[in-house]
């Protein structure tokens, strides 16, 4: 859907440039429009079209269970937009929509300690269920609950296994949008207020004063420059190439690592399953249906499948055999009955891993006046959007709300501050 505002000429001077126009841009452009309609803001995406970056490749997963209350809070803010998603966005006909799933977390934890979560979950308004393997195998049919087993490497051996008694967390409420018909609804909202996200506009770097210590506007690879007050790296995996040559600093370090996804056609009590998370003995994936489409979608969760770290102009995009023979071992165990046959289609792309914490760089540059940070989202970036949206906004315009305080987020953004001690986890989950 291009429309005029795409093609719209390049403003020589804007109030605020922002560098990405994935989910994270697209919001913040949204949420600083909604504090001061008079902004003048223009985004600019290195690619042709909406979609091709980590936000496109989402698969759009919403849930709130987190280890740090702050993080809860973001994602359940973030999570109310989607669910409201015609109200936040005020579109008449949006594209998107929410789908309820759940999610079962098949951790390897304790009862004792998933009864605590559930306890943490009810005091954040999110209804759980701590089951037993008898309770998981009667609910949901297809599912198994004994431990993916561990092989000797040498002799080929079973390991005996010595995680205990089945244990799982039911969370209630989570579910899936579509992250492309999310970002089609933005640039619509975009339209609506008249600010232009212009493609094919690569920023080649910052510019910045004599000095260095301050960011006055963006140079775009065309040769174009643009002035702006303020500048915005929302550039995904790309960040760095920005932050780098213009000497911008974190107290964190991010990487782009690559990140493997299948999903096949099934039918039947398989799309009737929630998002499952599965890390009970050796395994390490998770899986959900898309009832829509008949596919169960399937990625990783454990540190073996995410440790490639990659350039994001060159790396391999399809999915490695394997990778999917392993994530078919972690199926196939899990649900004995899933059909074999069928073929598996995959992808690779990105996240931004934050090797510290896990968690985003969101806020102002200490180092550089002018710039503020908002990437390293570590695979969590789509469901936040709208609350990091809300905390970069308040941020870039010294803490103003919205009028009616609609979508907003009271997350403190020292809590995710580009100098901020690296998070060490204080409510163990």
């Amino acid at each position: 859907s291009m429309s005029s505002a795409s093609s719209a000429a390049i403003k020589k001077s804007v109030d605020v440039a922002i560098v990405g126009a994935g989910i994270n841009g697209m919001n913040i452009a949204y949420q600083l429009i909604r504090r001061d309609p008079s902004l003048s803001i223009s985004i600019h995406e290195q690619a042709p079209s909406l979609g091709y970056g980590s936000s496109g490749y989402s698969t759009g997963f919403l849930r709130a269970l987190y280890s740090f209350d702050e993080t809860m809070e973001l994602a359940l803010d973030g999570i109310a937009a989607y669910k409201n998603w015609a109200e936040y966005t005020q579109l008449k006909n949006p594209q998107a929509s929410f789908t309820h799933t759940g999610a079962l977390w098949m951790l390897g934890k304790t009862k004792k300690e998933n009864v605590k979560m559930a306890e943490r979950l009810a005091q954040f308004g999110v209804g759980s269920e701590v089951m037993d393997a008898a309770a998981v195998e009667s609910r949901w049919k297809v599912l198994s609950t004994e431990p993916m087993p561990t092989y000797d490497e040498n002799t080929g051996e079973e390991i005996p296994f010595e995680g205990g008694e089945f244990s799982a967390v039911y969370e209630d409420g989570c579910g899936h949008m579509d992250s492309n018909a999310c970002l089609n609804d933005m640039k619509a909202v975009l339209d609506n207020h008249d600010i232009p996200v212009h493609f094919n506009s690569k920023v080649s770097k910052f510019d910045k004063t004599s000095d260095g210590s301050k960011v006055t506007g963006i140079v775009l690879e065309s040769g174009e420059t643009v002035s702006a007050n303020t500048v915005v790296n929302c550039a995904g995996p790309w960040f760095e190439k920005l932050n780098a040559p213009a000497n911008v600093t974190c107290s964190t370090e991010m990487l782009p690592t690559r990140i493997q996804v299948g999903h096949k056609h099934v039918e039947g009590d398989f799309l009737d399953l929630p998002f499952v998370a599965d890390s009970w003995g050796n395994s390490g994936v998770y899986f959900m249906p898309r009832k829509q489409n008949k596919q169960l979608v399937f990625g990783s969760i454990a540190h073996r499948f995410e440790s490639e770290i990659v350039d994001p102009d060159n790396y391999n995009q399809s999915l490695d055999p394997e990778f999917k023979q392993d994530y078919l071992n972690c199926l196939f165990h899990r649900m004995p009955t899933l059909p074999r046959s069928g073929e598996i289609h995959g992808f690779s792309h990105m996240y931004t891993v934050n090797q510290d914490d896990v968690h985003p760089v969101l806020g102002p540059s200490n180092s550089t006046d002018n710039l503020y940070l908002c990437h390293g989202e570590s695979g969590h970036g789509f469901k936040l959007a709208p609350a990091v949206g809300s905390l970069m906004a308040q941020s870039i315009l010294d803490g103003s709300r919205v009028q009616d305080d609609t979508f907003e987020t009271n997350v403190p953004v020292e809590f995710m501050h580009p100098d901020r001690e690296p998070l060490t986890v204080k409510v163990k989950t």
